[in-house]
């Protein structure tokens, strides 16, 4: 079964970018994946009815929120439209809610998520969903994250095994996190993870005691490109709730990978986190790659 994506906007507040992200789920998933009001309704169709059974049938909501998501509506006496029990935004979010949908909140524009107090009572789990910035400046890269977070509500994605994708991801809630064993590391290193390299130094904190991390350089047109790429990928590392020591010394990065929860030893995550930088790295315009 194709994975079903409700894409809810408000068209005062986010049209643009909404009609953007509906082109870039059609083109992941398929035509029939995604659903979006003005682009998957044909003309003469019942709104509401459409609407409630694209909501019954879909995975994952992604709410898309704007700066004046919240404030679109609101008439000359302040009354918002989301205060209507009526508004099919706050409706769409409400059911999605009661139906314990995969919901993510994508913020667009600087966006911040309303607090539970300003919302609707049916909307006040909203918040506590985790969200996701599209950033104006890394629209392509944070898109590819959004796709990344979607794949894991489809069929197909529950079907897979444990491997590790390009695109960060949040870890499984209550997984248990273990040190790759040598060999593993090695095919890893010797396959998908060849630029990088395993370095073993001593524990600031603890000279006694010693870290395992990966350890790779990127190198970059310019002092500023080199910033701008750990802008970007610092949202992935938020994601996967796992990130880097890492430093810039002018035109280069210098990323290090270890996982502190087993002792500064290298797991599955630190991988993920790899590949997650390698990705990037290939599709950022002022990277500089070595010729052999």
């Amino acid at each position: 079964m194709k994975t079903r994506i409700f894409a809810s906007y408000r068209r005062e507040d986010s049209a643009s970018e909404a009609g953007r992200l509906f082109t870039a789920l059609r083109q992941e998933f398929g035509d029939e994946a995604a659903f979006m009001d003005s682009s998957s309704m044909p003309p003469g169709t019942e709104w509401p009815d459409t609407l409630r059974s694209a909501l019954h049938s879909a995975d994952t909501v992604v709410v898309i929120i704007g700066p004046e998501w919240l404030r679109a509506g609101t008439d000359e006496w302040g009354r918002r439209r989301i205060d209507d029990e009526n508004d099919w935004v706050r409706m769409e979010i409400s059911l999605a809610l009661t139906e314990e949908k995969k919901i993510i909140p994508t913020l667009i524009r600087g966006a911040k998520i309303p607090p539970a107090e300003v919302l609707p009572n049916d909307l006040s789990e909203l918040p506590h969903r985790q969200s996701i910035e599209i950033r104006t400046d890394y629209w392509d890269h944070d898109i590819k994250l959004l796709l990344r977070q979607l794949e894991e509500s489809s069929d197909s994605s529950n079907e897979q095994d444990n491997s590790v994708g390009p695109y960060a991801k949040p870890p499984p809630e209550g997984a248990t996190i273990d040190e790759i064993k040598d060999k593993k590391l090695e095919n890893t290193l010797n396959g998908v993870l060849s630029e990088w390299k395993k370095i073993v130094t001593p524990l600031p904190e603890n000279p006694a005691e010693v870290r395992v991390e990966l350890f790779r350089e990127y190198n970059f047109t310019s002092f500023q490109e080199a910033v701008n790429f750990m802008q970007q990928v610092a949202l992935g590392c938020d994601i996967a709730l796992h990130h880097p020591r890492w430093e810039n010394i002018f035109k280069t990065v210098r990323v290090y990978l270890t996982t502190w929860d087993i002792g500064h030893r290298i797991s599955d995550r630190d991988v993920q986190l790899a590949k997650y930088f390698d990705r990037a790295y290939r599709d950022f315009p002022g990277a500089v790659f070595e010729t052999k």
